[in-house]
């Protein structure tokens, strides 16, 4: 009796939702014992009295549910950073929120004349049509310029009614284009804790349960509203993100420049560095089997490596100038200085033959003079190319070895008539470094580039996303058998992508073109190199194969 009497008092959205229970607990419980989590009468009210409890219990439900809902969406937009999928989040969860058929975002910017808004994002479940991202300015002709610039929530029946009292219009130019119709429209301001307006939240067509549109109603205003409010904090949050990467990455720009400005001869390696050792990281993506078939580098490790491998080299900043840039075994100038001191020695004897032929008495013979001149120009002629390959920072021959000890104990006059040695020690240790061009301290000098590196970046107060890039850079010239610097590190306490950066390190090294004091080591030589030094023990063989298989190495080569 007291149900029937009941379901004609109820509205229908109500009584469709209305399940029947014999005895509590229930949301609603009328006339009847048990608790009611929602309304509670164990009197019968009455049919009037009734209805309103359970009208009453069915409103704070629907308030709990949405707010359910709007906490899980909460939750959703606060985990996500990416502004464009935090956009398509917005649309999806609150299209879902309030009903609608379809939905759109537009962005607040600052345009070369002002104010306009970029239609940034839409969704629509009925047409599937392509969009173009588009700029307008911010005007009250239109409803999402009006709200834009008001403030305003527009909540419209039917926008082909709107009256003519209002100052903006409906376009209706995508209806035609995709033969739509677009009856209501929720228009809903997206703002900052601040109140700035960011951007315009629409939602186009409110279905009912037969999938007809409606107008949105005061529930569907309020949940968009609280819906707007934390997407635009969730956009604020997304935004900031944002102009930190920018700035971190014009910093990581700015930094390499001042190493390639620093040593212009190296100019290019960095970034090369950066795209063989990414490159590699995304091929261990790829791989499915093997040691590394399970090492998985997600989007932000991989902007963490680029950086890393960006600035591996910074540390060189520390390095004296005149060690950095040293391409020969003697410091600029010194060996025109000391071939200088072999041609004014070929003189100096000379002279003494013609003093002591003078002094004898001896006549002038010009063709034992001639000969003398052939062969003392032969002598200086050998010193001098010994000089100068001895200067290359090539592997010291035992030949041009013997050479030095034999110039070590020539001489010749300096300015105040003293006798002195043509090498003085600090020429003839630089000139007989067995290796290059670097004496054992300049070397050292040279490796503890790593170490400035790391001091450097170590100060550097990077997102948590980006916090090893110290510790990737640190260990870049570390080799698995413990030999490499400037820790010595074993294999195992080297990380994955130091260990890539290695084998990126020496590669571009050995292929680079740009190099005035050596040629570029052709590619097959190149990777012949490498595998040697996998089974030497100094780069992880496991990562080289990828690196060969994948032809990471396409990257940097000039095309054919």
């Amino acid at each position: 009796m007291h149900r029937n009497s009941l379901k004609g008092l109820l509205r229908h959205e109500v009584g469709k939702a209305l399940e029947w229970a014999d005895a509590g607990p229930a949301d609603v419980v009328v006339g009847a014992d048990g608790p009611g989590w929602l309304a509670h009468c164990p009197e019968w009210p009455g049919s009037a009295g009734a209805a309103a409890l359970v009208h009453a219990g069915f409103e704070r439900l629907r308030d709990r549910r949405g707010m359910e809902q709007l906490n899980e969406v909460g939750r959703a937009l606060a985990s996500e950073q990416n502004l464009d999928r935090l956009l398509d989040l917005i649309l999806t969860h609150g299209r879902g929120l309030v009903r609608a058929e379809a939905g759109s975002i537009y962005l607040a910017l600052d345009g070369e004349t002002g104010r306009e808004l970029l239609f940034a994002h839409t969704q629509n479940a009925r047409v599937d049509l392509p969009y173009h991202r588009f700029r307008v300015p911010v005007s009250v002709d239109s409803m999402a310029g009006f709200t834009a610039l008001t403030g305003e929530t527009l909540n419209i029946p039917d926008v082909y009614l709107i009256g003519p009292e209002a100052p903006y219009r409906f376009n209706p130019s995508f209806d035609v284009q995709a033969g739509y119709r677009t009856t209501s429209m929720l228009v809903i301001p997206l703002t900052d804790t601040e109140g700035q307006v960011l951007g315009v939240l629409q939602f186009i067509n409110r279905l009912d349960e037969a999938g007809t549109p409606e107008p949105f109603g005061g529930e569907q205003e309020r949940l968009a509203l609280s819906l707007a409010g934390q997407a635009g904090v969730a956009m604020r949050n997304a935004k900031l993100r944002a102009d930190i990467e920018a700035l971190f990455e014009h910093f990581v720009n700015a930094s390499v420049t001042a190493i390639e400005q620093r040593d212009p001869v190296t100019s290019g390696h960095s970034g090369r560095v950066a795209q063989l050792t990414v490159g590699l990281a995304e091929a261990v993506n790829r791989t499915s089997g093997g040691p590394f078939g399970t090492t998985r580098f997600s989007s932000a490790q991989l902007r963490e490596l680029r950086y890393a491998s960006l600035l591996h080299d910074f540390g060189k900043v520390g390095v004296r100038e005149e060690v950095l840039v040293k391409s020969k075994k003697l410091p600029p100038g010194r060996l025109e200085l000391l071939l200088q001191r072999l041609r004014q020695r070929q003189g100096e004897l000379a002279m003494a033959r013609l003093r002591g032929d003078w002094e004898a008495g001896r006549s002038f013979d010009p063709g034992a003079w001639a000969a003398l001149m052939r062969a003392q120009e032969e002598e200086a002629g050998q010193l001098m190319a010994a000089l100068i390959r001895s200067n290359e920072p090539t592997v010291l021959s035992q030949e041009v070895a013997d050479g030095l000890g034999l110039m070590e104990r020539l001489s010749y006059t300096r300015w105040d008539g003293q006798a002195a040695g043509i090498l003085e020690p600090a020429d003839l240790a630089a000139l007989s470094i067995r290796k290059g061009s670097l004496s054992e301290a300049e070397r050292l000098e040279i490796e503890s580039h790593v170490t400035h590196t790391f001091n450097f970046l170590a100060r550097i107060p990077w997102t948590a996303d980006l916090a090893g890039i110290p510790g990737i850079a640190y260990a870049h010239h570390e080799r698995l058998n413990g030999k490499g610097y400037p820790r010595r590190l074993l294999e195992a306490d080297i990380p994955v992508q130091s260990r890539a950066m290695a084998i990126a390190d020496i590669f571009d090294a050995l292929t680079a073109q740009d190099r005035p004091y050596k040629a570029a080591v052709p590619l097959t030589r190149s990777l012949d190199i490498l595998a040697q030094d996998a089974r030497d023990g100094h780069v992880d063989p496991d990562l080289l194969q990828i690196f060969i298989e994948a032809r990471v190495f396409d990257r940097t080569q000039p095309a054919p």
